[in-house]
């Protein structure tokens, strides 16, 4: 029966894994569980989510045994889930240390590729028995499991964090962490957690809100859900915060670029991309602004002679008539000599799709292959 059953959950998680649409992290709201939870720390019980560190993360679920891990009302307050049915919780903060913090842990259903650019995502909520809010909530991609003693040593910098790493404080609603991640390549797993020593995370005591029943933790106790890994070309933004000026969050680097620091003029027109809808060759207005970067960019260095390649997919290949990857990339150079580039300095090729992005067939690998890309020549 035992096995029948663990057979049946497999499934369940390879079907969810199928309807997630491109996310790289399987069971992503924790819904497939393996056995009725029981006790703390059984986060493995929703595979393939571990921890990484001796002291666990814990699962929470309507199927539970008893009410302290059950949802919505659990051990840590009455939370409803984002998504699904149920929710993972760590420790992102104890008062003197008295608790160790807890992670969450995971191996990406396959690694990003280079130069790939990923929304990066999960929803936090605060525990309303949580005796304290914190910041230095982040996630950590890497190649490798998480390394306890870089963890120990404090030398672990997630690259997704708030734009402002304010403190979480609400304990009624999921509020969304989430960035654009350029990958090196090399990136296999997921890891979620608070990664600052305590001496650099900050922390707000909370009263504990009137009706509710039970004593306070005294931890930063945070409640997570719906986290996904995707690849940009099939999603359609990923915003989850706006700066003061009510402007989009800028692309995190995975290369050691702060995003403090002015990137060399030839790498950022380079990395630059413009996609695509399928067979069409009009600029999308989520485009405009790194349009507009390029036109800047071209404007301040009149002597950047740049080439600008047009891609198509395979499956739109057969479907359009004529050359789209010219067509695109004629757009884009139209555009750019419109906002003020160089008309004379502008060389355009299509390539159709003879040199794909990604060999994946998936919808949203093929339109990371819809594409216009941009080629420093000549500075002279």
């Amino acid at each position: 029966m035992k096995r029948l059953f663990s057979f049946i959950t497999l499934l369940s998680i390879a079907a969810g894994s199928a309807f997630a649409q491109g996310n790289l992290v399987q069971n992503g709201s924790f819904e497939s569980v393996s056995k009725k939870i029981k006790e703390q720390g059984s986060i493995v019980y929703a595979y393939p989510w571990n921890s990484g560190t001796e002291a666990k993360a814990d699962l929470f679920n309507p199927k539970s045994k008893g009410e302290d891990w059950g949802v919505p009302m659990n051990l840590y307050g009455d939370g409803d889930p984002k998504d699904g049915e149920g929710y993972a919780g760590i420790v992102m903060y104890s008062y003197k240390d008295a608790e160790p913090k807890t992670y969450l842990q995971i191996k990406l259903s396959s690694g990003l590729e280079e130069e790939k650019v990923y929304c990066v995502k999960m929803s936090v909520m605060l525990g309303l028995l949580s005796k304290y809010a914190c910041n230095n909530l982040g996630m950590y991609l890497s190649e490798k499991p998480m390394d306890i003693e870089a963890l120990q040593a404090g030398a672990i910098t997630p690259q997704i964090i708030h734009s402002q790493n304010k403190i979480f404080m609400e304990q009624f609603d999921w509020e969304d962490i989430c960035h654009t991640f350029i990958a090196n390549g090399n990136e296999k797993y997921l890891t979620i957690g608070n990664f600052a020593p305590s001496s650099e995370t900050q922390e707000e005591k909370i009263r504990k809100p009137k009706g509710i029943i039970g004593s306070q933790a005294r931890t930063g106790y945070y409640y997570i859900d719906d986290v996904s890994v995707m690849n940009m070309a099939g999603v359609e933004s990923c915003d989850c915060e706006v700066d003061a000026s009510g402007s989009s969050l800028q692309v995190k680097y995975s290369k050691e670029i702060s995003s403090e620091m002015e990137l060399d003029v030839t790498e950022d027109i380079e990395m630059t991309r413009i996609y695509f809808d399928e067979a069409s060759s009009v600029i999308k207005e989520d485009a405009k602004v790194d349009m507009q970067k390029v036109a800047t960019l071209l404007q301040q260095h009149p002597k950047y002679k740049v080439k600008i390649t047009g891609h198509t997919d395979p499956v739109e290949e057969v479907k359009v008539t004529g050359d789209v990857s010219l067509q695109r990339a004629q757009t884009v150079k139209d555009q750019l000599v419109k906002l003020g580039a160089y008309e004379n300095k502008l060389l355009i090729v299509g390539l159709q799709d003879f040199d794909p992005s990604t060999e994946d067939a998936s919808v949203a690998g093929q339109a990371q292959n819809r594409r216009v890309v941009f080629e420093v020549i000549s500075k002279e």
